[in-house]
């Protein structure tokens, strides 16, 4: 038996627009509403207003691993707070696991370039409107321009690169040091150098260890890391094809290795401990080779970030308009 179809008039294929651009502008309205500036190093912003209890967010790229990241907020009106966060949280906010800044008036964060949770990429800021009884501010919006700024740590802190440093080593005991590598392109050879030998100096000579890693910012004889693991050997070689080898920063152990004196019957071959009564001169260098980018394979493995992808009104109503049209000419 036939039965009777009712096919869709052209008319009917659009008779949804309203809905459709309802649709359209409040996905387009959502994504404004959360749309992220994104800002020059340096470079300060102009004035925003943020509506009570509101947040408005700003990103910043981070290509340098050996920068300190400095954030500032500086308060115009009512009361902004600060929070900063980085990938999978593009949003932050008082609940995330992040950098935060709420003190009364302008907001300053300092991220160091040391800080293990910090790493390239963008960072992502989170300016919040608090408001209320407890403030004096009240419910006035707040007003504010933001600044980030990327500040080279002092060297004090690290292992001149490219040049010699020496100290003085204890029996048994860690020294700690750390270098930063800017860049996936470049080879490090790091380099200790004291007596080993016990014919030219049977008193002071020594054996020490040395341990790195960028992970572990104390590293240890027991944890994985990069070991001489020998006493000829005395430099490790970090090149930038291998797997673990990648920029950022590098943490240095030095143990003052030795043997017992109860079990060092012969102290020409065994590495005794009381060669360090005095202490054992250590040099230590990093010496670093950059090599041509055309040249440059790292080898690393990349970190998994999320990127929301964001949809314009332009690319929404480009589709809506597209689908309309493949719907009239059906």
């Amino acid at each position: 038996m036939a039965m009777l179809q009712i096919l869709p008039t052209r008319g009917n294929q659009c008779n949804k627009f309203p809905l459709l651009f309802l649709i359209t502008l409040l996905l387009y309205t959502c994504q404004a509403a959360t749309e992220q500036v994104e800002l020059q190093p340096g470079a300060v912003t102009s004035k925003y207003t943020t509506s009570c209890n509101q947040y408005k967010y700003f990103k910043i790229k981070v290509s340098n691993p050996c920068v300190n990241v400095r954030i500032l907020v500086y308060a115009l009106g009512g009361e902004p707070n600060l929070y900063v966060s980085k990938d999978p949280d593009q949003y932050p906010t008082v609940q995330s696991l992040a950098w935060s800044s709420y003190n009364w008036g302008t907001e300053n964060i300092t991220i160091l370039a040391s800080d293990p949770n910090f790493s390239t990429g963008m960072l992502y800021i989170g300016v919040h409107a608090y408001c209320g009884q407890d403030v004096a501010t009240l419910f006035t919006p707040a007003t504010y321009q933001v600044s980030v700024q990327f500040n080279t740590p002092s060297t004090s802190e690290y292992l001149p690169l490219n040049q010699l440093y020496s100290s003085i080593l204890q029996a048994n005991k860690y020294m700690y040091y750390k270098f930063c590598i800017p860049d996936d392109c470049t080879n490090v050879n790091v380099k200790l150098q004291n007596c080993i030998n016990a014919t030219t100096c049977p008193n002071t000579y020594a054996w020490p260890e040395m341990l790195i890693s960028n992970l572990v910012r104390t590293p240890t004889l027991q944890d994985r890391t990069w070991k001489l693991a020998e006493v000829s050997r005395r430099n490790i070689a970090l090149n930038h094809q291998q797997p673990n080898v990648r920029a950022g920063h590098y943490y240095v152990g030095i143990y003052g290795w030795c043997t017992p004196n109860k079990f060092c019957s012969d102290k020409s071959t065994c590495g005794p401990c009381d060669n360090y009564n005095n202490g054992i001169q250590f040099n230590l260098q990093v010496l670093t080779t950059k090599i041509p980018q055309n040249q440059c394979k790292p080898n690393n493995i990349p970190s998994c970030t999320n990127h929301a992808s964001t949809l314009t009104l332009p690319l929404l109503l480009g589709l809506f308009l597209a689908s309309c049209l493949v719907s009239l000419l059906v």
